[in-house]
């Protein structure tokens, strides 16, 4: 049972981080009730990956008309802006190019978002391989399969361990990265890192603490 419950928590964690690392809503707008009616009103949503913000706009266009409009909006806002079937354009802004490109207090912010999102990155990308070892080496055993026999001990005891601790670290730092006085709160991606590093410790935690035959 111990070892069944281990192997699903793991299992969560991979998924979760892999859900997580991959998302684009680390962070979402915090607005206001009047704010939000007019972001919607002008079909207008936004947020912000680990390494990019980002914002959408559904301005009722046709393809046609939105991929006529990219030069423009590129121009404008910077990033790499596209369109999909349904005319509704995506800008994509780098933190990294806007480190490079901004000045003053704007460029700093994105200087520390650009370096928070490298720790995040690295950090849960590093858990993630964690969290496959650990899955595989445990859940094939109970198929059969003796591929991962080879794994020293070592390595499996590290990779428990580091799984969830590798996503903390990540997650860390990158909140201390962000800007002060942001008005952007913690989205659905990063709630899922959170879980996932919260699955990885607690199988670590199950395999250091509790008994096999509890």
């Amino acid at each position: 049972m111990k070892g069944m419950v281990m192997a699903a928590m793991s299992a969560l964690c991979l998924v979760l981080g892999i859900m997580g690392a991959m998302g684009s809503t680390w962070l979402t707008p915090d607005l206001s009730d009047e704010e939000q009616e007019v972001a919607d009103e002008m079909g207008i949503t936004s947020g912000a990956a680990l390494n990019y913000a980002w914002m959408e706009l559904d301005a009722d266009a046709t393809e046609s008309e939105c991929e006529d409009a990219i030069g423009a909006t590129e121009s404008a806002v910077g990033g790499t802006a596209s369109c999909d079937s349904d005319g509704v354009m995506t800008v994509e802004m780098s933190f990294s190019d806007q480190c490079d490109d901004l000045e003053g207090e704007d460029g700093e912010d994105a200087c520390d978002m650009a370096t928070g999102g490298m720790i995040g990155t690295i950090g849960m990308w590093a858990g993630i391989v964690c969290a496959l070892l650990i899955t595989l080496t445990m859940v094939l055993p109970m198929a059969g399969v003796d591929a991962m026999d080879g794994v020293p001990e070592m390595a499996t005891k590290v990779a428990t361990w580091g799984a969830g601790a590798l996503m903390l670290v990540g997650m860390l730092g990158w909140y201390m990265m962000l800007p002060d006085g942001g008005d952007m709160s913690l989205g659905m991606s990063g709630w899922m890192a959170g879980a996932a590093m919260s699955m990885g410790l607690g199988s670590a935690l199950i395999g250091q603490f509790i008994e096999a035959d509890e």
